[in-house]
């Protein structure tokens, strides 16, 4: 089986219909989304649409929930001055610019889903058990360990560091002297890649022969931007579409 694997989607639909029409021409066989469908896009209802409309299982993440709940912002961990009031306002314009019945939509999406899968155990979920801002990367395999071993998951789909990643994950098993494997895979970001390649990226694991592959595709991302311009968001959000980056300080000041 191939599993089409999205993340961090952050209401851009022109990135995401680019990558579900990459995923369909494989073909894979389900696609699972780790959370984030919402915020800094100009599209968040339309990403919601097609996402229920395709049938795509999702996760929770950061976004999805500050903008269900109304909350003031995003993550309860800080970020840098530069992006801060960014993010901030692109959360209070997704609030505003969805329907009732959509925020239902997002208060409902689950912390974790779970799935078995040619055997395997797999798991999906936006930034680890305890929080949905949490952050999970391979620099810190002890801490991947901790969580692996809090999961009897055998794959552990993650999104939320907009970071590509395949890990595994070596620890011990429920048995004493027992060792078991987690294999974490993180498909980076859809609508908000932040390693200055603005190509939509997406990952394809192939659960019989457990092998992840990670694609970039190019999507119009002109579009994407002049979409936010013209929405009233800061222009500098438009910026981070095009150059894939965090912000810079000076430019986020002066937008």
């Amino acid at each position: 089986m191939k599993i089409g694997l999205i993340s961090d989607i952050h209401g851009n639909i022109h990135a995401l219909t680019r990558v579900l029409q990459e995923l369909y021409a494989h073909p894979v066989d389900i696609i699972l989304c780790a959370g984030d469908l919402v915020g800094f896009g100009a599209h968040p209802g339309q990403v919601i649409h097609l996402l229920r409309h395709m049938a795509i299982p999702c996760a929770a993440g950061n976004y999805d929930a500050a903008v269900a709940w109304d909350l003031p912002q995003p993550s309860q961990r800080p970020s840098s001055p530069a992006l801060e009031p960014l993010r901030r306002a692109a959360l209070a314009w997704a609030q505003a610019h969805l329907s009732q019945e959509q925020k239902h939509y997002l208060r409902n999406l689950p912390m974790t889903l779970s799935f078995k899968l040619d055997g395997l155990h797999i798991q999906v979920m936006h930034a680890g058990l305890d929080a949905l801002d949490d952050w999970y990367m391979p620099d810190d395999p002890d801490r991947m360990a901790r969580l692996a071993a809090r999961l009897a998951a055998d794959v552990v789909i993650m999104g939320h560091t907009h970071h590509p990643y395949a890990f595994r994950s070596w620890h011990e098993g429920k048995k004493p002297g027992s060792v078991r494997t987690t294999l974490f895979i993180n498909p980076g970001s859809v609508g908000r890649p932040l390693d200055g390649d603005p190509r939509a990226a997406f990952a394809i694991f192939d659960t019989r022969k457990q092998q992840v592959d990670f694609h970039r595709v190019e999507y119009d991302v002109d579009a994407a931007a002049r979409a936010v311009e013209k929405s009233g968001m800061p222009l500098a959000i438009a910026r981070l579409l095009r150059e894939a980056t965090r912000p810079d300080p000076l430019l986020a000041a002066a937008a």
